[in-house]
């Protein structure tokens, strides 16, 4: 396949390091890259040919899905296909799978484990959404850590998620799920323990493109990343919320040695990790 040939059949369609944009697009695989063709330009015999050309582009075990929110996502369908006041969608991305991985086992062992689901299913080769309503239990980081490594010790494999956040069915859900998919994918690679949700990546994702195009933070940056122990410092303070006390015993260390730390960091920064504003400017800067 010729993305240059392509793209003179569809002149909207573009190229793109990820495989989800905002928009409601087609996706092929091309050369590490994705290639991305609006669907509204698709006609419904140009969507079926398109989707036997990626067939033959991407052949692989990942097993084809009839799914009706697989479909909704995809644009295929106007409304959600269950009829519930909300619905969240939880995000995992596997890696390191090998010829053995079996999919469909991978299906049955979460809806087992995140039960009650309303669908599972896999959007790509290393992708799979989870969708649930309200019924379903709600989980904290550390319980989907503690799920993320049952599964990756019965698989073998590395897999992180993303929890979403419950969204009413009603309005914009599509265009919010899109954008869910977007900030994982983005994000993925920033995630502590492989676990992320909307409010622990909020700060880095919202606030990255200010922060580098800022001269003055870029020089405060440059500052905190002259020691190689000012990175965990902060993370440690931020993540106990300025408890010195807590901080210290998550660092292994005493609180007094904690506290000549936090006045090293002032006298060469000039920023105080004691004053929760200059403290968050910092977890800004390290993230």
């Amino acid at each position: 396949m010729d993305y240059i040939k392509l793209k003179h059949l569809y002149p909207e369609a573009e190229l793109s390091s990820f495989p989800f944009l905002e928009k409601e697009t087609f996706r092929i695989p091309y050369k590490n890259k994705w290639i991305h063709i609006p669907t509204a330009s698709l006609s419904d015999k140009e969507w079926q040919l398109l989707s036997l050309l990626k067939q033959e582009v991407e052949p692989s075990k990942t097993p084809l899905t009839q799914s009706r929110w697989h479909a909704y996502l995809e644009g295929k369908r106007d409304t959600p296909p269950d009829k519930v006041e909300s619905i969240r969608m939880t995000q995992f991305l596997l890696e390191k799978m090998d010829n053995q991985f079996d999919y469909s086992i991978w299906i049955d062992s979460i809806r087992q484990l995140l039960d009650p689901v309303l669908d599972v299913f896999f959007i790509s080769s290393d992708t799979c959404l989870v969708i649930q309503d309200t019924s379903a239990p709600t989980f904290k980081t550390a319980e989907m850590q503690g799920l993320l490594q049952t599964l990756e010790d019965d698989f073998s494999i590395r897999t992180h998620a993303y929890i979403g956040h419950y969204w009413s069915t009603e309005g914009d859900l599509k265009d919010i799920l899109r954008e869910e998919q977007v900030i994982f994918q983005q994000e993925v690679k920033h995630l502590h323990n492989q676990v992320g949700s909307l409010p622990e990546i909020a700060l880095r994702y919202f606030t990255k493109e200010a922060l580098s195009q800022s001269q003055l933070m870029s020089a405060l940056k440059l500052q905190i990343e002259s020691s190689e122990d000012w990175r965990e410092l902060i993370y440690s303070l931020w993540e106990s919320q300025g408890n010195v006390s807590v901080a210290a015993k998550n660092l292994f260390i005493h609180r007094n040695t904690l506290q000549y730390r936090m006045d090293r960091f002032y006298e060469q920064t000039g920023l105080s990790l004691k004053n929760m504003n200059e403290l968050l400017v910092c977890y800004l800067l390290i993230l």
